[in-house]
């Protein structure tokens, strides 16, 4: 069936005129709230699990790993058009394995197992919908569109965090995540109607420079770093919040969702205005700077703290994203935005790991610091690139 887009100019056209778009956007809010409720893992495994920082890191690095040795299966599977097919694994996966994770009771092969299950189902879920965009959304809106579809998911990130900490005081970690794993059953059923969609109607954007290795390659660091970043702020801000006396964390969380969505429903057409690039040069920048002021946390700073890594997360997915598929042949787009999901993950996986030995070792502020670095050099990488194509006229 041919996409709805052809119908519709390009100037005045709208994602949201597609009932299949509406439909993806309800799977990613279920989606979401199961993510969001994983992102406290920190917090159960430290207040729970009695986990300490090297413990929490490895927590949060092993889907990384299980998402990065997939990725290359994932990409060829997209490729081939599975991206319903991996929607309905992914929600599966991550359903399965949500539901008794409450349940641990202590830092061991079992949990390291559910996480790696998480990390799968994650993949699949990102990678899939992604496919799923590029197949609905012509090229010259892919950065709003994606946008639009990560403000679904983002929408249940502060009800979710809220929710599963509160549900968790009242209940118990095992109703939390059995709640979470439910939205993931909700996700399903909606991926199982989600009708099948054919190749894309509009081809891709004209390749640039992007083409050469070293430009591909200052994208994909630069994605990495994104990633450290990320890993960061959601892994270790939370231990170090509750190390300083805070009993809670969701306040991040909350300012980390306000300040997203403003921007992806606010800024998502901007991304393409400005060009893929220098969007996420400065989601980076942003990104480094809420990194290094976390080194200076505080349990009140939660808040606004979240409200900077918002930004930067906000602007920087879709951007990169949107960056990722903007040359790559239409029969490889699984491939690249796969390719995209694990240079993230490998980014998550090096901050939390490392963060975790070094704050170990000389505490949270030294770990926040080293990472920060890293972050403002995938910048500055980018920086780069946007020069190189400058002198080339493009």
């Amino acid at each position: 069936m041919a996409s709805s887009s052809s119908s519709h100019p390009l100037s005045h056209y709208s994602e949201w005129l597609d009932p299949r778009f509406r439909q993806l956007l309800l799977f990613q809010m279920a989606f979401g709230y199961a993510y969001a409720a994983l992102i406290l893992v920190p917090k159960f495994a430290t207040v729970s699990l009695g986990a300490g920082p090297r413990e929490v890191g490895a927590l949060a690095a092993c889907p990384t790993i299980f998402a990065i040795l997939f990725a290359p299966l994932c990409g060829a599977w997209l490729d081939r058009g599975a991206h319903r097919a991996a929607m309905i694994g992914g929600a599966t996966l991550l359903g399965a394995s949500t539901l008794g994770f409450g349940y641990l009771n202590t830092v061991g092969p079992f949990a390291y197992a559910l996480r790696a299950l998480h990390g799968v189902g994650n993949l699949l879920i990102v990678s899939g919908s992604a496919v799923f965009v590029t197949r609905l959304v012509p090229a010259g809106h892919h950065g709003r569109a994606f946008g639009t579809a990560g403000a679904a998911s983002l929408m249940m990130n502060a009800v979710a965090a809220s929710a599963t900490e509160h549900l968790a005081d009242a209940f118990g970690w095992p109703i939390a995540y059995e709640v979470a794993g439910g939205a993931c059953a909700f996700a399903l059923g909606v991926s199982l109607t989600q009708p099948e969609v054919g190749a894309p109607v509009h081809a891709p954007l004209p390749a640039t420079l992007e083409t050469t290795t070293a430009l591909r390659w200052r994208a994909g660091y630069a994605t990495f770093a994104a990633g450290a970043g990320f890993g960061m702020l959601v892994t270790f801000t939370q231990p170090y919040a509750l190390s300083l006396g805070a009993s809670h964390v969701a306040a991040l969380f909350v300012g980390y969702t306000l300040t997203a969505l403003a921007v992806r429903l606010g800024l998502g057409s901007a991304v393409d205005r400005w060009g893929r690039r220098r969007a996420a040069r400065i989601a980076l920048t942003v990104y480094a700077l809420t990194v290094l002021v976390a080194a200076a946390l505080r349990p009140a700073t939660l808040f606004p703290l979240g409200l900077g890594f918002g930004f930067a997360h906000g602007l920087a997915w879709p951007a990169l994203c949107a960056l990722s598929v903007e040359n790559a042949p239409a029969d490889r787009t699984g491939s690249a935005l796969t390719r995209t999901q694990a240079f993230f993950a490998a980014g998550t996986m090096s901050a939390v790991w490392c963060g975790g030995l070094i704050a170990e070792a000389y505490g949270y502020a030294a770990a926040f610091i080293a990472v920060g670095l890293v972050v403002a050099s995938g910048a500055l990488a980018l920086g780069g690139a946007q020069r190189r194509l400058e002198l080339s006229g493009l």
